[in-house]
């Protein structure tokens, strides 16, 4: 069964609140994570990709 998606609306008013500048830096750290997580993940495909 899929989880629900639960819906955080303070994350979405501080988002919507924003300047462009400090969207650019939450963009980039969301981003570095979803990096981070896909790499630990699929880290042992990696390694053999280059071996």
């Amino acid at each position: 069964m899929k989880e629900s998606a639960i819906f955080d609306y303070n994350e979405e008013f501080e988002l919507q609140l924003l300047t462009e500048e400090e969207l650019e830096k939450v963009n980039a750290k969301s981003f570095i994570n979803l990096m981070a997580e896909l790499f630990l993940k699929y880290e042992t495909e990696i390694q053999k990709a280059f071996n």
